[in-house]
């Protein structure tokens, strides 16, 4: 199977091994240290988004992403739905299955064999009917 050209070049040579985090460090710390200072912020940053959204004078929008900003982080973001259609009815597999064994039984037929289809397992004609072989 071909890699995608833009897994990173570890990936591409050898791949995780099994029971190895790929991330063994954990986040950068920079990260947090950025979290830290937006959240030392956060007031100043949510009057800016308040007079940004407030003002007549700004681009409108401008004045609705303020708008929206502020709503997501007071009442968080709106839930989103998805429309999915889920068939609970398994008559595609089961019709598939039932052919896969049909055409089992008329290649064992073919063949003079007698086939068990529900255990997968070809018999021999002796075996179907009991005989064992002797006369």
């Amino acid at each position: 199977m071909a890699r995608k050209q833009n897994e990173p070049d570890a990936c591409k040579a050898r791949g995780f091994q099994k029971g190895r985090s790929g991330n063994p460090k954990g986040r950068p710390p920079i990260i947090r240290e950025v979290q830290e200072m937006a959240k030392e912020l956060t007031p100043a940053l949510i009057s800016n988004l308040f007079e940004i959204a407030t003002d007549e004078r700004a681009n409108a929008s401008a004045r609705v992403q303020a708008s929206v900003a502020l709503l997501d982080r007071g009442w968080g973001r709106p839930k989103q739905s998805v429309d999915v259609k889920v068939d609970h009815n398994a008559s595609g597999l089961a019709n598939a299955i039932a052919a896969a064994q049909e055409r089992m039984r008329l290649q064992a037929i073919e063949q003079n064999q007698v086939t068990n289809i529900t255990d997968g397992e070809v018999l021999q004609p002796s075996q179907e009917f009991g005989d064992t072989g002797s006369t």
